[in-house]
């Protein structure tokens, strides 16, 4: 698959076109550093280590990961250039939308998602193609523009450059569910992630071949349209025929809790405990889609049952005090950290 045109100019839309479609890969598990993973080893969105509204903006430093570092967290396309461009696809059909919010990201992975947005927006997409999200967001990497996000590898939160890709991944993998539109190939993260239900996500990940795709099978061209602001992703699929009313639901079939891990930490005064993670329960969950069509009749389409692993609660514990000495107040150098996973 290749992308023909122009990047997209802040005042003008070029178009870019998805052509061909490949082999599907192999589905599975696979480990790697890029900002979201499979079956989910890991993750690109967290919450933020610190209120949103308390974190610093603007300066940071890029190699701060979660710092302010400059680039844009907030993207609004042309609509003039953009209606435009509908009209010479005769693409004039809203198909659906979806809005994921980023409350909780970092100010470095909501520049992160509004480049998603950036990147998808103008996107035309012929009668026929498969569309691949890597091949149209990516490679997320700095030389791309991406700056610092979070992943989540095994259980656990790293920092990453490309964290908040996969927010992009999954709000238009709802889009595609909402305008029945047949998948090619996703994958679900590993835990669960603060911005959709369990169940409604998709992960990718370039090193591990994950990748999100879809089919164009209306006969006609589809667009895409995409915007962040306010904290809000929102993305949009116009085509050349309405599809059908979709509904997706999601159920929770059961819960894990998550375990309490004490790692000692020299480096904190004696008897002082810091959280460095509040802990997120695992879930299983399953989802599924009503497609009622035109005659009134509903067809059922199910999609994978998941379980999605716990992580745990982790807690820094300084040096146990000597006996006879008082243990230091909870108001050291050292700031805890307060994620919050939302299901």
């Amino acid at each position: 698959m290749t992308l023909v045109g122009a990047v997209l100019a802040s005042a003008t839309l070029a178009t870019s076109r998805l052509h061909t479609e490949r082999a599907p890969r192999a589905q599975g598990v696979a480990a790697s550093g890029a900002p979201c993973g499979g079956e989910a080893l890991n993750e690109d969105s967290f919450p933020a280590l610190t209120p949103v509204a308390t974190l610093a903006r603007p300066g940071g430093t890029s190699d701060a990961p979660g710092s302010a570092d400059g680039r844009p967290e907030e993207w609004q396309p042309d609509a003039r250039a953009f209606e435009t461009l509908l009209r010479r696809e005769r693409a004039t059909v809203r198909m659906s939308s979806f809005s994921t919010s980023f409350a909780h990201a970092s100010p470095s992975q909501a520049a992160n998602i509004a480049l998603v947005a950036k990147k998808l927006t103008g996107l035309v997409i012929p009668a026929g193609a498969v569309f691949s999200y890597n091949e149209a967001a990516g490679p997320f990497t700095a030389a791309s523009g991406y700056g610092w996000g979070r992943m989540f590898v095994g259980d656990r939160i790293v920092p990453t450059i490309g964290g908040g890709v996969c927010q992009g991944a999954s709000t238009l993998y709802n889009v595609v569910l909402l305008a029945n539109l047949p998948v090619v190939e996703r994958h679900l993260h590993g835990l669960t992630v603060p911005y959709l239900a369990p169940g409604r996500d998709a992960t990718v990940t370039e090193e591990g071949g994950l990748d999100f795709r879809f089919r164009n099978n209306t006969g006609g061209p589809l667009v895409l349209w995409g915007e962040a602001v306010r904290r809000q992703l929102t993305l949009v699929m116009y085509g050349t025929t309405p599809p059908p009313h979709v509904e997706v639901f999601t159920e929770v079939l059961s819960r894990t809790p998550f375990t309490t891990k004490v790692i000692r930490d020299p480096d904190l005064p004696p008897g002082k405990e810091v959280v460095a993670a509040t802990g997120q329960e695992g879930v299983r969950a399953r989802a599924w889609v009503v497609v009622t069509l035109p005659n009134g009749k509903t067809v059922r389409h199910d999609l994978p049952t998941h379980t999605y692993r716990p992580s745990p609660r982790i807690l820094l514990r300084g040096p146990t005090p000597r006996h006879g000495s008082a243990p230091s107040s909870s108001s050291g150098s050292r700031p805890a950290a307060t994620p919050s996973f939302a299901s």
